[in-house]
């Protein structure tokens, strides 16, 4: 990623689609998670930290994070248990009850091998929590901006999980605010192709105030929906979890 680009991404990480993905990954862990506690969990891909302390309801957390700037953010925070610095897949002896990895796996360029190595650091019966850029045909400079290989559908995302995990849900989010959010995205794309800047900069989003605080609630009422078994048909972002079958 950029790193201007990641400066924007960390100033915004209590933004309202960042907290939106937080109760989303909540949901899901409770929903389809081991009902023991406490639970061990990683998240890969931390960013600045944001999903841990919701992760930290549940149980112990590791962190995965390979920016020095999401690392000093984490470490400063003193919200993981273990951080571990490395690209996947790396040498590691443990195994979880939850790993999860929201808006990673499209920035890693070989992901079935991050996937396969996800699935051999589950323990029995553990889940994967992901989520993943919708559709191919959206990639654009925003993607670039933040070193995007691909984005996926979820019929792609769920062709690229190795066979030993057993796929129990997977669906769009982002649905309500999908119209707007397309159009907007075309509309900075047209723009920047008419005014280009020396550095590449993801699309930009609100950060607080009446704008942001009407998005959180649109994205609370979505996640609402899918706890009561609603799935969407279409969205700006795949949501999948996957389970290591027992042993």
């Amino acid at each position: 990623m950029e790193t201007t680009a990641y400066q924007q991404y960390s100033e915004e990480s209590g933004d309202w689609l960042r907290k939106g993905r937080a109760r989303l990954l909540a949901h899901l862990v409770r929903e389809f998670g081991p009902e023991r506690r406490p639970l061990e969990l990683l998240e890969v891909g931390a960013g600045v930290g944001q999903n841990l302390s919701v992760l930290a309801e549940f149980g112990a957390v590791d962190a995965n994070e390979v920016s020095p700037l999401g690392q000093e953010a984490i470490a400063k925070a003193g919200a993981a248990r273990t951080l571990y610095g490395t690209s996947l897949p790396f040498q590691l002896d443990r195994r979880y009850d939850v790993i999860c990895a929201l808006d990673v796996i499209e920035h890693i360029e070989d992901d079935r091998a991050a996937l396969r190595w996800i699935h051999d650091h589950l323990s029995p019966g553990g889940i994967f929590v992901a989520t993943v850029p919708a559709y191919p045909w959206l990639f654009s400079d925003h993607d670039r901006a933040l070193q995007h290989f691909r984005r996926y559908t979820a019929g792609s995302f769920r062709a690229a999980l190795p066979d030993e995990l057993h796929v129990e849900a997977c669906a769009y989010f982002n649905q309500l605010l999908f119209p707007a959010a397309v159009g907007s995205r075309a509309v900075w794309s047209a723009a920047r192709k008419l005014r280009p800047r020396k550095t590449s900069m993801k699309q930009p989003s609100p950060k607080s105030g009446l704008a942001s605080s009407a998005l959180e609630a649109v994205l609370r009422a979505e996640v609402d929906l899918i706890a009561r078994g609603y799935r969407p048909s279409f969205g700006l972002s795949v949501f999948c979890v996957a389970k290591r079958r027992a042993a």
